[in-house]
């Protein structure tokens, strides 16, 4: 068995996935982030909608009402933004990876979809610790499968959280690795197909996962610092 896929506390082994099961599980995480997305993306339209009519009555007022005018702008270039950054945030999950591994940090890689966790944990209730910043662990990895890693992480510890719950966020470099946990509660089980495609996927670029417990941990080769 290869040593980049570890057995959780039960002694059950997370098998190696196939490029199907990677394929698959892909559009699992599209399936399941659109739904919450739909929601997100719902409430700001609505928004934008709201203060659109209010800026068509003030625009047929008299032109002294510029200030109030220019509030209710700023609120729709605001929310049009929300919409454009999580409609992006999908997008990237979406796209074929055709480019090949960049020098980057595991920092980077977990802000980038960060969004798309707490839109998640939102309408679980729970709550996410994670401070930006800290250490670089920097990496040298596909940006693609690297998401589709963390992401499978992330939503394997959403699933045993309920209301009120912690997921907490861990960026750490060890021992010449570049190193994630992500954690919450203390249940052991885990998402089978899901940890197998991460397992998979890290193991390609020289990785792991390991499952402990209510813990979820990535750990990859790490770069020098030039």
């Amino acid at each position: 068995m290869s040593d980049s896929i570890r057995s959780d506390p039960t002694g059950a082994v997370l098998a190696v996935a196939d490029p199907v099961a990677v394929r698959a599980n892909k559009l699992d995480l599209l399936e399941r982030l659109a739904d919450a997305l739909a929601h997100e993306i719902k409430n700001p339209l609505h928004s934008m909608v709201i203060n659109l009519e209010v800026l068509k009555r003030r625009l047929s007022r008299a032109p002294t009402e510029g200030t109030d005018v220019l509030r209710y702008a700023t609120v729709l270039g605001e929310e049009l933004d929300r919409v454009n950054r999580r409609i992006e945030l999908l997008l990237r999950l979406s796209r074929p990876d055709r480019g090949g591994p960049d020098d980057t940090t595991l920092n980077e890689l977990v802000e980038e979809v960060m969004e798309l966790v707490s839109v998640e944990a939102r309408h679980r209730e729970a709550r996410v610790a994670y401070e930006p910043g800290g250490i670089m662990a920097r990496v040298h990895v596909g940006r693609q499968h690297a998401r589709q890693i963390i992401l499978n992480l992330f939503l394997d510890v959403l699933d045993g959280l309920g209301g009120g719950d912690t997921l907490a966020v861990d960026i750490r470099a060890e021992g010449g690795r570049a190193v994630l946990t992500v954690s919450g509660g203390s249940s052991s089980a885990t998402g089978g197909e899901r940890l197998s495609v991460a397992a998979a996927l890290a193991e390609a670029v020289g990785g792991r996962v390991d499952v402990e417990g209510g813990s979820r941990t990535l750990s990859l080769p790490a770069q020098r610092p030039e």
